[in-house]
């Protein structure tokens, strides 16, 4: 596949810049258009970006989307939209025959979503959430201990936590306003929770959810905390909150042993991402707990988040090559509806009182 995927970036927000430079490192893309509706805003994005990492031509400034959709050229557009109106520009750009990559959370609503990904479906595009850690080869190799459950054993429990503080100037984010980002908090960290939990459950739904709004600004969730129930006596909590210190903290518990990350959304800066597998020993007569222990950590190497193979660039790179490829990936937009499924029963719960909300 010598042929690259040209790009169209619909928004300059600030989550973009981070992927302008994946696109640049994916090895497969180019970017052609970035697009605002104030242009002078996209040129100074371009201008800021190609300062610090050019792409060979630089980019065009486009006043507004429709000219990107109209461009034979582009063949996958990325979509940073706020939430609340992006679903009639995943629509246009799947029926003006762009692939789709879209920004969590993906929809409003699970209707919307499915909307959204009919149109891809039905006008043959690729559709993808930008969730990246799904790319890191950590996951892969967590999924692996947990398949092969040597030291982990039967997985029973997984708890997760991703949390930042607003700071003073955090009032006026959009992230507060209920039209633009109606699940708040939830739609914004607790997507990331919800994802690591499916994907170590191998994308099994949970039968039902409770959740609680712990507190609520504007309309809009700024602290959930959430328990999901699984078939085989399975379950997990997250909690996501824009009130609370950075963290980004999973704990898998098995049968025989424990895997934890510290920075499972967002790797900490550095050549390697690693987890940790902890064996206890079990209580014994007297209920007093054993003193012994066995710790192994696993590390992958080079994958920050500069290197060509860091998470952010791995996604634009499969991405691409599922457009170079001709072929449309299904597995990518189910992940997305199973997510969106779960993120709406939590949402319901929690402005329900807790009241447990069935999935079936």
């Amino acid at each position: 596949m010598d042929k690259n995927v040209t790009w169209g970036f619909l928004g300059a927000a600030g989550i973009a810049e981070k992927n302008w430079a994946s696109v640049r490192r994916s090895g497969n893309g180019v970017l052609k258009s970035v697009g605002s509706r104030d242009i002078a805003k996209a040129q100074t994005f371009i201008e800021s970006c190609q300062a610090s990492l050019p792409f060979e031509v630089a980019p065009q400034a486009v006043g507004g989307y429709e000219e990107i959709l109209a461009d034979p050229e582009i063949d996958a557009v990325y979509i940073p939209l706020p939430t609340g109106i992006r679903k009639e520009w995943v629509i246009r750009a799947a029926e003006a025959g762009k692939h789709v990559l879209c920004e969590k959370p993906c929809a409003a609503s699970l209707e919307d979503l499915g909307e959204m990904i009919a149109a891809c479906e039905a006008n043959g595009v690729q559709f993808m959430d930008g969730v990246m850690f799904v790319h890191n080869e950590r996951l892969s190799r967590i999924l692996e201990v947990l398949e092969k459950g040597e030291e982990l054993g039967k997985v029973r429990r997984i708890e997760s936590c991703f949390s930042f503080l607003g700071d003073e100037e955090f009032e006026g984010n959009i992230r507060l306003d209920s039209r633009l980002e109606p699940a708040g908090c939830l739609g914004d960290l607790g997507w990331y929770c919800l994802r690591m939990t499916l994907s170590c459950f191998q994308n099994a739904l949970p039968e039902r959810v409770r959740a609680f709004m712990l507190e609520e600004k504007n309309g809009v969730p700024v602290e959930i905390r959430a328990d999901l129930y699984f078939s085989d006596d399975r379950s997990a909590s997250f909690h996501c909150s824009f009130t609370t210190s950075l963290e980004q903290t999973c704990r898998i518990s098995g049968t025989k042993g424990a895997l934890s990350l510290d920075d499972f959304v967002q790797p900490i800066e550095g050549p390697e991402t690693s987890f940790r597998l902890t064996q206890l020993g079990s209580l014994n007569e007297g209920s007093n707990y054993s003193t012994t222990a066995t710790r192994r950590e696993v590390t992958i190497p080079g994958k920050s988040t500069n290197d060509v193979g860091s998470q952010e660039t791995l996604l634009f790179r499969k991405f691409g090559e599922l457009v170079l490829s001709g072929k449309v990936d299904s597995s990518w937009p189910e992940c997305s509806m199973l997510t969106q499924k779960v993120m709406d029963a939590v949402l319901k719960s929690a402005r329900e009182g807790g009241e447990a909300v069935e999935l079936g």
